[in-house]
């Protein structure tokens, strides 16, 4: 079974290098091999006390802890690294789900590779295409069965490296009293700080964490435009809404880097954008194939959703702009753009936690995974100046 090395492909580890120091780039990649300590949710406001859901949690057994400074945000512990026991058999996962199974999750057959020395009923090592051990669990379908269904329960997971419990079947997330939510997502909506009465766009919003977070704040009152691509990710949204009783959010099917052909220039309040990145802060990582080309190409293509935030904002209007990633390319650079062309001017983040300020010294915050014990999230609230359009 494979061995841990390095995370990060050459070119990105000397674009990093580029910015930070060697060390640094060295912890990032070991921090970014774990989930973190903590496992955060969100709790919704309209409809329940943060302080009364963890309180009701913990008297039903659950390890579930109140943010001390973020008043919506509750945790669990992250338990681990554990030793996984070498079976015989052996069930091959793709990247996706075996970072997924590597917490706790089980095994679905869409996310079966192979199955090796192994039938229905055994007790299986389960590792990811490089041979990375991430869980151990029983087989609960035979291999024909996983390759001709397709679906269903491939591997129930009996112990994995890292374990997160799991809320997903419990009464308070069917009743969409608790959202599954990182604390940078959860703090970077609460630095917009949307008023009842807005409207709001994301422009790239599935699955909704953000979108709902803001119709939350705004009481429900208002509008939130939640915008994707695809069918899949506008259905996301709409379930996700509903399930947390909102009726201001509005998911709409579009490409948004044009969504002013259907909005209208200096139509709406606030833009939250959070754009396709390089995922390089996203935790656990097993693997990262990003190259520094990617950088730039991700970079400018992040440029045409700015530009086009500034055309459907009024006057005045406020923008949220987050990634996901580190780099600085597609965080203070665009951030830079933002102002230097488009007229954006930045605002001081307001947040009670202490971050680290982004690279150059602009305004915005910075969530850091080797001193934050958090995934890697870059936070910039922006307004527009000078003439509307």
């Amino acid at each position: 079974m494979k061995t841990s090395t390095g995370l990060f492909r050459e070119s990105m580890r000397s674009y990093l290098g580029k910015f930070y120091s060697r060390e640094y780039v060295r912890e990032l990649e070991e921090s970014l091999r774990t989930p973190g300590s903590r496992y955060f949710m969100r709790v919704n406001t309209l409809k329940a006390d943060p302080s009364e859901v963890a309180y009701i949690l913990r008297e039903e057994g659950y390890e579930v802890y109140n943010h001390p400074q973020v008043r919506e945000a509750i945790y669990t512990h992250v338990k681990g690294p554990f030793d996984v026991n070498i079976h015989r058999g052996r069930v091959i996962i793709d990247w996706k789900t075996a970072e997924s199974v590597y917490v706790g999750a089980n095994v679905y057959a869409p996310g079966v590779h192979k199955v090796v020395n192994a039938d229905k009923g055994d007790y299986v090592t389960v590792t990811s295409p490089d041979g990375t051990v991430v869980a151990e669990g029983v087989l609960e379908m035979s291999p024909p069965e996983i390759f001709r269904e397709r679906r269903g329960l491939a591997v129930r997971t009996t112990n994995s490296v890292f374990r997160i419990v799991s809320l997903r079947e419990h009464p308070f997330f069917r009743e969409g009293v608790i959202y599954h939510q990182s604390l940078p997502s959860i703090v970077a909506v609460k630095a917009l700080a949307p008023k009842p009465g807005w409207t709001v766009l994301d422009m790239c919003a599935s699955p909704g964490g953000k979108a709902t977070h803001a119709a939350t704040l705004m009481e429900d009152s208002g509008e939130v435009i939640a915008v994707d691509r695809s069918e899949n990710k506008v259905r996301a949204i709409e379930e996700n809404a509903r399930r947390l009783g909102l009726r201001s959010v509005r998911p709409l099917l579009y490409d948004s880097r044009y969504i002013s052909e259907v909005l209208g220039v200096n139509s709406v309040d606030a833009v939250i954008l959070d754009p396709p990145c390089t995922t390089l802060g996203i935790r656990p990582k097993l693997i990262y194939t990003r190259e520094e080309k990617d950088v730039y190409q991700l970079a400018e293509y992040q440029r045409q959703f700015l530009s086009e935030a500034w055309r459907v904002l009024r006057r005045g209007g406020l923008l949220l702009y987050t990634t996901c990633t580190l780099t600085p390319h597609e965080n203070e650079f665009n951030v830079l753009y933002a102002t230097s062309k488009l007229g954006f001017k930045t605002l001081r983040v307001n947040t009670p936690l202490k971050l680290r300020t982004p690279y150059l010294g602009i305004e915005g915050a910075v969530f850091d995974p080797v001193v934050n014990d958090t995934p890697g999230f870059f936070i910039s609230v922006l307004r527009k100046n000078g003439e509307s359009g």
